[in-house]
């Protein structure tokens, strides 16, 4: 973890009163239109959108889709669109006992929930509230710390990134019942915001998904297909498919015939070949869980019930709100991405996918994610690195690494190696606080743990989560190949598709075994 800096806080949503759209019934959805922004308008460069093709158009060319795009790459997104961050969600992951997904460091020094803000800020997307619930401190406190309000943007077109904490009202007493659940109760909050000039349309993103990706290129298919929904999407492997989201969309105009939430052996086989963007090595399109929606059509969504669905509102975009538009009528069309995408949601993704961003020829390279981060400063010393070999590995800043041998490995910030370690194939999570050899001197004096890696240790295929002390000749090689064990308790560690995950705080008495 890097270390605190100061700041400006966030300002934190308050309900309004400005009314919500009223149900609607049956097919009733594509008579609501949209509200315009014309507040001001600047060119915005926009490449191409990869549509299936131009709707309307049966066999339009792909320079009429460029041309389409470019025109309407002409409107401000940043005065028309504005980004919900979904990073509430409870999960099992043993990497969330203390802090919500986004909170995660990812490449040494950043956090999830930097990659969908910066996404939206290089995309000109300058609007941005985060919906949190699940152990959301440390991540209120990131974005408190890290994106002060007016920093970027003019007064006209100003930017935020806005904190919407889960809060009993007298409307509702129950915390978010799934994605869905928590915009609907927040859309009192984001309609105060833009007072009398809603913006048209709302982007919804996950908190917790490595990948860049440039969101004015969905505007622009959202915009072209003239759609109510759009779904952006990417071609997997089959291996892959009953965990995701899949969908048919029709070659001709892009737009979604059929969605089916991790879908049965039947619905697999119904879905193959569904898109064709699909090879035999990728026979299924699946959702990036990344949504554009015209802001009236999701508010009907929302706050209407599906006579054909569950008989209450809609709880999660996947398995009510999606299904829910088709059924109703609504224009829902893909918006299919070729590039790296990753939801870093298991601990296996989390040590794999970490890892691979220190090696030459990563599918997403470290330069890519840190272009146009925009997070807070650190007040840390540059790493010092004492007589190391090091290979294939990232350093954050504040560590100090001494005499040891380190490869494949992800350092985050403020750690500490003593002499004669060797660390092979391990994330190395960082600590809150920077100490300087006399205050370690000072806790070793008192008897208190040192945070760090004590001399002679040799870890291997680990996590080392923050602020955790492992004494001296320790080693963490899961030297009998476990692959499920759970000692929180008795040893401060967890085992997990084998990968040894020592928890947040500690402590890894002198010459331990694992």
């Amino acid at each position: 973890m890097s270390a605190q800096c100061a700041g400006l806080g966030v300002k934190q949503g308050v309900r309004g009163s400005l009314g919500i759209a009223q149900p609607v019934q049956g097919n009733d959805l594509r008579q609501r239109r949209p509200i315009s922004c014309r507040r001001g308008r600047r060119a915005v460069t926009c490449a191409s959108a990869m549509v299936e093709a131009a709707p309307g158009r049966p066999g339009a060319s792909v320079t009429d889709s460029l041309e389409a795009a470019r025109r309407i790459a002409a409107t401000d997104i940043t005065t028309t669109c504005a980004a919900l961050v979904l990073a509430g969600g409870s999960t099992d992951n043993p990497l969330a006992r203390q802090r919500a997904l986004p909170a995660l460091e990812i490449g040494s020094n950043l956090r999830l929930i930097d990659v969908p803000i910066s996404n939206c800020i290089r995309s000109g997307v300058n609007k941005m509230f985060v919906l949190t619930q699940f152990n959301s401190n440390a991540l209120n406190t990131h974005i408190h710390m890290s994106y002060p309000p007016g920093t970027f943007g003019n007064a006209r077109q100003r930017g935020f990134v806005d904190v919407l904490t889960a809060n009993q009202t007298p409307k509702s007493t129950d915390w978010y019942r799934g994605s869905a659940d928590a915009v609907r109760n927040n859309l009192e909050n984001i309609s105060e915001v833009f007072d009398n000039e809603p913006v048209e349309n709302l982007l919804v993103l996950s908190g917790q998904a490595l990948y860049n990706m440039d969101y004015s290129h969905v505007v622009a298919t959202h915009n072209e297909t003239e759609a109510d929904i759009t779904i952006v999407t990417h071609s997997v492997e089959a291996q892959d498919a009953g965990r995701r989201g899949l969908l048919r969309v029709n070659p001709e105009n892009g737009r979604v015939e059929k969605f089916a939430e991790k879908p049965g052996e039947q619905g697999l086989e119904e879905l193959k070949q569904g898109s064709r963007h699909s090879t035999e090595q990728l026979p299924f399109e699946a959702s990036m869980g990344i949504y554009l929606f015209k802001r009236t059509v999701l508010e009907d969504l929302l706050q209407s019930i599906d006579p054909s669905g569950s008989g209450k509102q809609d709880e999660h975009f996947g398995y009510d709100v999606i299904p829910h538009a088709l059924r109703s009528g609504a224009k829902v069309v893909a918006h299919h991405h070729e590039g790296f995408w990753l939801d870093v949601g298991t601990l296996r993704n989390f040590y794999d996918v970490n890892l691979s961003l220190a090696r030459p020829g990563a599918p997403l390279s470290i330069e890519d994610i840190h272009k146009g981060i925009i997070s807070r400063g650190s007040f840390c010393p540059p790493a010092i690195i004492t007589h190391c070999e090091l290979e294939n590995s990232l350093v954050g800043e504040g560590c100090v690494l001494r005499h040891s041998k380190l490869r494949n490995v992800v350092i985050g910030s403020n750690c500490f190696v003593d002499a004669g370690c060797q660390i092979d194939d391990t994330v190395l999570m960082g600590n809150q606080f920077y100490l300087n050899d006399s205050a370690r001197a000072a806790a070793r004096q008192a008897g208190e743990a040192v945070l760090g890696i004590g001399k002679n240790s040799i870890i291997k295929g680990a996590i080392i989560e923050s602020n955790v002390s492992i004494g001296r000749d320790v080693t963490i090689t899961n030297r009998d190949d476990v692959k499920e064990a759970d000692r929180a308790d008795s040893g401060g560690y967890i085992i997990q598709d084998g990968i040894v995950l020592v928890l947040q705080g500690a402590t890894i008495l002198d010459g331990t075994r694992i």
